[in-house]
């Protein structure tokens, strides 16, 4: 396969820039992937008394549908990886709850 050095040269001038900007990218941050972040049924049914909220709020809040929350919290499944991510969010700064709400 034939290269593109005008693409090649492109794609350096906009590396540079980006370098010089200050821009952080993969090439100049080296990232760690996180661990999966894991959520119990019982820390999800806690969330509800503290937050002083019904099911169907907490679940509209967290864009699920209801039946999906009871699920978890009855521990017959299990919030995916952006859910829990989500949950663990709003259990360690309820403030983001109220975030949560806007459109």
């Amino acid at each position: 396969m034939k290269r593109n050095l005008l693409a090649e040269w492109k794609e350096g001038v906009a590396a540079l820039a980006d370098q010089r900007e200050g821009k952080v990218t993969r090439r100049t941050h080296e990232m760690a992937i996180p661990s999966p972040v894991e959520v119990s049924a019982e820390e999800i049914r806690e969330m509800r008394p503290k937050m002083n909220v019904s099911r169907a709020v907490l679940a509209h809040r967290l864009r699920v549908n209801p039946r999906t929350l009871e699920n978890w919290e009855h521990g017959t499944a299990k919030p995916n990886p952006q859910a829990a991510v989500r949950i663990k969010l709003v259990e360690q700064r309820p403030e983001t709850f109220d975030y949560l709400a806007a459109p």
